[in-house]
């Protein structure tokens, strides 16, 4: 599961933050997606590159994940103690920071698979995770920042696929092609587990639901926006939002085409070439026109 943290009503009553929770505690948002420029070729969806992180299909993010600490380098001339400790990496402070956020999410994920999502409360997590109540929502502020980010990766590297497109390539071949490639990427063997689990969990809560159309409505509106701007849209044009909707409409159903697979035990090569193929099918319709599609005779 995706760990992250954002703001929306908590789940269950009595889960919110305990009185006195620190919120200087609260830990910086995820480190950004490598931006991934859009292919070159409307035609062809890359498999090359490494995907970027999808929400609701990443896999568990276990203890030993931790960003390492940076190898320790000679001190440059001129350069005193502050100097010294920022060539060093993470402190010991902030390494025992990253090893609790591990902790919580790996406890909350065993817990998750076990009994679900609205079965467990954020106390019971921090006991498996061996902290108080306080120390979870340092680190969560809300329940279902345990399962989702509040800004996925995803975004960044979405829009910024958008802006990289080269001259004569439309927003929603840009969009569209980067949307099959990194949702075939999740046919790779190593993120099944993570696939199907995150399956389980998140349809077996209407909570994590509710959410995960909630992350994809901000998804859209974003990319809307970028479209409106780049055109220099007139307030209350359609097409940028018809534009928005359709690639993340595209995007919605090869994750639970996937989740679907993974849970009926496809995975591998299989699954990536089927996403792939019924992805780019999809962004065919998209480019060239429904008026063909599902005539009446």
């Amino acid at each position: 599961m995706t760990p992250g943290a954002h703001a929306v009503g908590r789940t269950h009553e009595g889960d919110g933050p305990p009185p006195g929770a620190a919120v200087d505690d609260l830990p910086d948002g995820a480190v950004p997606a490598t931006p991934v420029p859009g292919p070159d070729d409307d035609d062809v969806v890359r498999l090359d590159a490494p995907p970027p992180p999808v929400p609701g299909a990443s896999a568990p993010v276990t203890a030993g994940s931790a960003a390492p600490a940076a190898t320790p380098q000679a001190e440059p001339a001129g350069r005193g103690r502050r100097g010294r400790r920022a060539l060093r990496g993470p402190g010991l402070r902030e390494r025992r920071r990253q090893q609790t956020r591990a902790s919580i999410v790996d406890a909350a994920a065993e817990l998750f698979a076990e009994r679900g999502f609205d079965a467990v409360s954020v106390v019971e997590i921090a006991q498996r995770a061996g902290v108080v109540e306080k120390t979870v929502f340092n680190h969560f502020p809300v329940k279902e920042g345990l399962v989702f980010e509040a800004d996925p990766p995803m975004r960044a590297a979405l829009l910024d696929a958008v802006r990289g497109r080269p001259a004569g390539e439309s927003v929603t071949a840009a969009a569209g092609t980067f949307v099959v490639r990194a949702m075939s990427g999740l046919g790779a063997p190593e993120a099944a587990a993570g696939v199907a689990e995150m399956a389980r969990v998140i349809r077996g809560s209407r909570t994590l639901q509710v959410r995960e159309r909630e992350i994809i409505g901000e998804l859209t509106t974003a990319l809307a926006g970028l479209v409106a701007e780049e055109t220099q849209a007139e307030p209350g044009e359609l097409a940028p939002w018809l534009a928005a909707h359709s690639v993340l409409g595209l995007y919605g159903a090869l994750l639970e085409l996937a989740r679907d697979r993974v849970l009926a035990g496809v995975t591998g090569p299989a699954l990536s070439a089927e996403l792939a193929v019924r992805g780019e099918r999809g962004l065919a319709l998209l480019q060239f026109g429904l008026a063909g599609y599902a005539k009446r005779r």
